[in-house]
């Protein structure tokens, strides 16, 4: 049977490689002209615990995975237990029968056994090397070609030791000859596609990270936490070659205020982190605001409160973000769709900041963070940098440097410490012109009128929303919900059902781009990873419409296609 679109997911305990085969799949696959998305599932601990991969290839540009999965790679019984309903019909189970054997009551799937752990024991002396081995399986399974993957297992071993190297291609050797003795892996025959070099495969946080550096990002600071590290730990390496700085910080609280005062410098800055560490940088934010510093703030959101799950997706962090702080202060909320989105959002994130001197928030998840897909080559000449009122230059000496000067668009000139004549103060108090502090109610009012004006001038930089499809009934999401509503879409469609989605990529400032469309459709669903409808109760205070249709999930796991297109069906 050819296709073109399919799923596998592979699951075991944490530190059985589940994972880096996984990553050796998806890795294949974009050689092979594919375009990939993953899906990861692991604890928040080193080893043991369930941990799956899915990965699904396709033709077309995809940016979730199916309901239904055409293979699953069980290396422990949980695997059964969890993912064996998600095998559709006519898919294929495969096992290590070196641990267990198992009997199933479905004709309609096929059940292989192999004894993964026995041959790398007794061929490779190495048990963990069994996932390598697996990767022949899934070769014969899909009819991949050999050479390439031996290509992709000796580009992602070669650096590490010619031994590590060797064992990982013996082991998919012994794979191979396997499979040759299992008739029933003949299953699926995938189409060959075209290499295509110009596609890259990455994860949301190497996209933030390379938007970063692209738009001139010198500096970073940041406290570990998942799912955010990756940025810092990627700009740890490659930051210092472009002369800048990475700082692990002893705290959230010392890593923003450090980006502060880079910022205060004249470097573009940011610092990375969730849910728990952006609450600790919430005060900080508000002083951003206060002094107009530039500032790029990424929350990668997950499941909460407190700890909460770690390593699980939420949407949760929508009221933080927009409302969280005390007093009142101009600040501008992004949320991309997908990892290709997340890099030019972060480009323009830094531009933003700069233009209006203030905070930018940038609101991913763990799906868009952690998670891989196959991506276009970034347009790099298409990007342009903008440093806004930032002045290197002051000619005047006949009078202080008016730091906060009052001006009809808000945006005061900004200057660097040793800038001749651009001598100034800063405080988080309310000041004057000057920077000098004041309580004086007319300049307090003048000046809280200037910050929000600010907002304004710079709603032109700022994404709208992306309409896609027509029809009277709607349906509204932010962030990763966007892959998973638009393929629910289509299915709706073949039942003759049309539907429009509205994905709002601006979530403060909130935009009247769709307000019309809201207001004016027969029923609008809003689709969000949370339990008590943040995204639904923004909407109710922006728009006139207060009888929206919630779909809602907050078990830490994303949205399948199937969620939405049940949840509309009941409804239309």
């Amino acid at each position: 049977m050819k296709i073109n679109d399919f799923t596998v997911r592979i699951g075991g305990q944490a530190g059985d490689g589940s994972l880096a085969t996984g990553e050796l799949l998806s890795r294949y696959l974009r050689r092979d002209g594919y375009y990939v998305a993953t899906d990861k599932d692991f604890p928040s601990r080193i080893r043991g615990g369930h941990t799956s991969y899915a990965i699904r290839g396709s033709e077309k540009k995809i940016y979730s995975i199916h309901d239904k999965i055409d293979a699953l790679l069980a290396f422990d019984d949980d695997s059964l237990k969890l993912h064996l309903e998600e095998l559709d019909s006519g898919g294929a189970l495969i096992y290590d029968s070196s641990k267990t054997r198992i009997t199933l009551d479905r004709n309609d799937i096929k059940i292989i056994g192999l004894p993964f752990t026995l041959k790398a024991k007794t061929e490779l002396g190495i048990e963990i090397i069994k996932n390598t081995m697996a990767l022949g399986i899934l070769t014969k399974l899909f009819n991949l070609d050999p050479g390439l993957m031996k290509e992709t297992i000796n580009d992602t071993y070669k650096k590490r030791g010619e031994k590590i190297l060797n064992d990982n291609l013996k082991a998919y050797e012994i794979g191979l000859e396997l499979s040759k003795e299992e008739t029933g892996l003949q299953n699926y025959s995938i189409n060959r596609l075209k290499r295509d070099d110009n596609k890259l495969l990455m994860m949301g946080n190497e996209a933030i990270a390379l938007g970063a550096m692209a738009a001139g990002c010198r500096f970073i600071s940041a406290y570990p936490i998942t799912p955010a590290s990756d940025v810092l730990e990627f700009l740890s390496k490659y930051l210092p070659g472009e002369g800048g700085v990475a700082i692990q910080a002893e705290s959230e609280i010392s890593a923003v205020n450090m980006a502060i005062g880079a910022s205060y410098a004249g470097i573009r800055s940011m610092v990375a982190t969730s849910g728990p560490g952006f609450d600790l940088k919430t005060e900080a934010i508000g002083l951003a605001s206060m002094i107009e510093q530039p500032l790029v703030v990424l929350d990668a959101m997950r499941a909460g409160p407190s700890t909460g799950m770690p390593t699980k997706t939420e949407q949760s962090d929508l009221n933080h973000a927009v409302y969280g702080g005390h007093g009142d202060k101009p600040k501008v909320v992004l949320i991309p769709g997908n990892v290709e989105e997340s890099f030019y959002m972060t480009f323009e994130a830094f531009n933003i900041a700069d233009e209006f001197q203030g905070p930018v928030i940038i609101l991913t998840d763990e799906l868009i963070s952690w998670n891989k897909q196959v991506v276009d080559k970034f347009r790099l000449d298409s990007l342009k940098l903008s440093r806004g009122k930032l002045i290197l230059k002051i000619d005047s000496k006949d009078r202080e440097f008016r730091r906060y000067e009052i001006t009809d668009d808000g945006i005061s000139g900004r200057t660097i410490p040793g800038v001749l004549n651009g001598l100034h103060l800063e405080t988080g108090d309310e000041h004057d012109e000057f920077g000098h502090i004041t309580e004086k109610i007319d300049i307090r009012n003048k000046m809280m009128e200037k910050r929000y004006r600010k907002i304004e001038k710079i709603k032109g930089m700022l994404f709208p929303s992306e309409i896609l499809g027509e029809g009277e009934n709607v349906i509204v999401g932010v962030g990763s919900t966007m892959g998973p509503v638009i393929e629910a879409m289509e299915m709706l469609k073949k039942d003759g059902i049309e539907m429009k989605f509205i994905r709002i990529r601006t979530l403060l400032p909130f935009l009247e781009d769709s307000i019309g469309q809201i207001d004016s459709a027969r029923n609008v669903f809003v689709v969000e990873n949370n339990i008590s409808g943040q995204l639904e109760n923004i909407l109710k205070i922006y728009t006139k419409r207060k009888d929206f249709i919630p779909i809602r999930k907050y078990d830490g796991r994303s949205f399948r296609p199937g969620n939405i297109y049940n949840k509309v069906k009941e409804v239309l």
